[in-house]
């Protein structure tokens, strides 16, 4: 897993595109290789400019998958709670979401709490 990681965070102190300047690229790169060498059988490129997303794949034999990365890798990623828009805050150029759960999940949960309180829930067919 290259570029931006989860637990950058708290070195970086932010959710930056990583590897944007010439030298954080190249160090990528040679991690990528360096991988590859050891045994990894892919590797994970997020959040890095798609041209060296490209670039990376074309120097490896092995699998790139791409999270925020751009479409030049083997594969692409987006996590199921952010692709079926379980979350409204998160909105990151990169995320395309194909449903709005978020809506129908609080809406959903807004009826239950409103049928507990009311005691319309459980119903006599509800319970044992």
């Amino acid at each position: 897993h290259l570029g931006l990681t989860p637990q950058a965070i708290y070195k970086f102190g932010t959710y930056t595109v990583r590897a944007k300047d010439k030298d954080e690229a190249e160090k990528l790169i040679e991690d990528a290789k360096l991988l590859e060498r050891l045994g990894c059988f892919a590797i994970v490129l997020e959040k890095i400019p798609a041209e060296l997303t490209k670039k990376v794949s074309e120097e490896l034999s092995i699998p790139t998958i791409s999270i925020g990365g751009g479409g030049h890798a083997d594969g692409q990623v987006l996590v199921i709670h952010d692709l079926l828009g379980m979350t409204h805050e998160f909105n990151p150029r990169f995320l395309r979401r194909y449903m709005n759960l978020f809506e129908d999940m609080s809406e959903a949960i807004s009826k239950y709490v409103a049928d507990v309180k009311s005691r319309d829930f459980p119903s006599e067919e509800e319970q044992y």
